[in-house]
């Protein structure tokens, strides 16, 4: 069966997955774990090992797992040659990568992406998640808060400006050009605040490698590609939030040139690599120091004034909204959670940095730790800078092992309580 043939007839058998998820057929699901399979062993050199592994698709609603493989304690069990079972509540629920029943699982959420190859790029992005220990990349959570700064978000815009301007070239020298005026911007950037370089390389080898790996086994063909990554990078710029997402639009850019003259580029790559200084090095980059009245001289060739502009306006509004969380999260009453074994899912969109020592406010979260399961869906919590701590607003009802709040609910283990403290300040407590 023809590459074409396989995408539209994976589009047409889970048309109905996608409109009533909760009535999935058995035959749609399999063709999609047969399609997947297929898209990994195709491209089992692209890394030297084929990343086809556990997946599971989970409704929202019912918590209904979805597999390709039953998990190793008996809670997945056959039907229609797939496994089905209930993904437990203390198992946030997202698109990523997942330790459950003794195996590793790529998650994906209901309903799936409508478009075939947005499906697989999804899929094969969290199987490469699962991949990534035995590949030998090992991470740790490194911030990004200064893409949420001025000059960060600035800087950064000017740096996707370059790669769509690469993008649309019709020549390679004139993409290069492009390509090398996207690292100036990326470097100035990294020069303007300390440390930066490290913890965007984190997020590069973690998100930005990733979503490259899904790209490439989507089944796009160069040019669909390339207009695929046209449209996200002419969106990109509406985003809430770089903090965490913008390693999904970098990477794969850079990537896409340099497969096109070494497809093999990423094997290079190792978890101590510096991809700037692997892109810098691959496109020509001149590494010598670089002055600010050249960046501001080539930031006019790609609409420099107009995004400093915007981004001074958006300073002095999102001034006003860290202040409105302040008060709410550190001055009024509110509830703070101890972290200790704590498993999360986010919102990558809705990512809101405080001062370094205040912590990242989360528009969406949802965690499960020895205490229970907390769902945040609107209104925010504030994580502490050092993980330790998760706060939200008061609470405003305790029936019970449910407490309920302004947009968020806590669902309590046997043994735990939310009790009032001095100060209107709420914690949870482990009854004696």
């Amino acid at each position: 069966m023809s590459k074409l043939v396989d995408i539209w007839l994976l589009s047409l058998c889970l048309h109905t997955l996608n409109a009533q998820h909760l009535q999935m057929p058995a035959d749609s699901i399999r063709l999609l774990f047969y399609q997947t399979r297929k898209a990994t062993y195709d491209h089992r050199l692209l890394w030297n090992k084929d990343i086809y592994g556990p997946i599971m698709l989970v409704d929202p609603d019912s918590r209904e797992i979805f597999a390709n493989m039953p998990d190793s304690e008996g809670v997945l069990k056959p039907s229609e040659g797939i496994y089905r079972g209930i993904l437990p509540e203390k198992i946030p629920l997202a698109n990523t990568d997942v330790e459950w029943g003794g195996l590793h699982w790529a998650m994906a959420r209901l309903p799936l992406p409508p478009d075939p190859y947005d499906r697989l790029e999804l899929i094969t992005h969290e199987l490469f998640h699962c991949a990534q220990p035995s590949l030998g990349f090992h991470f740790r959570h490194q911030e990004n808060n200064h893409l949420d700064r001025r000059e960060g978000r600035i800087y950064l815009r000017l740096e996707l400006e370059a790669l769509r301007q690469a993008l649309l070239a019709g020549r390679y020298n004139r993409s290069l050009e492009h390509l090398q005026n996207a690292l100036l911007f990326r470097r100035y950037r990294h020069q303007l605040y300390r440390g930066s370089e490290v913890a965007e390389n984190y997020l590069e080898l973690l998100e930005g490698l990733a979503t490259y790996t899904g790209q490439m086994m989507s089944g796009r063909d160069k040019w669909q590609w390339r207009d695929y990554l046209l449209t996200r990078l002419q969106v990109y710029d509406r985003s809430p939030s770089f903090v965490r997402t913008f390693a999904y639009e970098t990477t794969p850019v850079y990537g896409f040139f340099l497969y096109q003259r070494e497809n093999e580029w990423n094997k290079r790559v190792t978890a101590e690599s510096d991809l700037t200084a692997l892109f810098a090095e691959a496109f020509g980059m001149d590494q010598r120091i670089i002055l600010q009245s050249l960046v501001k001289q080539v930031a006019v060739e790609y609409g420099g004034r107009r995004i400093a502009d915007e981004e001074l306006r958006r300073e002095l509004s999102n001034n006003t909204r860290l202040d409105i969380y302040r008060e709410k999260f550190l001055e009024e009453p509110h509830l703070e959670i101890r972290l200790e074994e704590m498993e999360l899912s986010y919102d990558l969109n809705g990512v809101i940095p405080l001062d370094e020592d205040e912590g990242t406010v989360y528009l969406s979260i949802q965690i499960s730790d020895r205490w229970g399961l907390l769902n945040v869906e609107e209104g925010g919590a504030l994580m502490r800078s050092d993980w330790r701590w998760i706060i939200v607003t008061p609470p405003l009802e305790i029936d019970g092992n449910r407490v309920t709040g302004e947009g968020w609910t806590l669902l309590l283990n046997e043994g735990y309580v939310v009790e009032e403290t001095a100060g209107g300040i709420y914690h949870i407590f482990r009854k004696q």
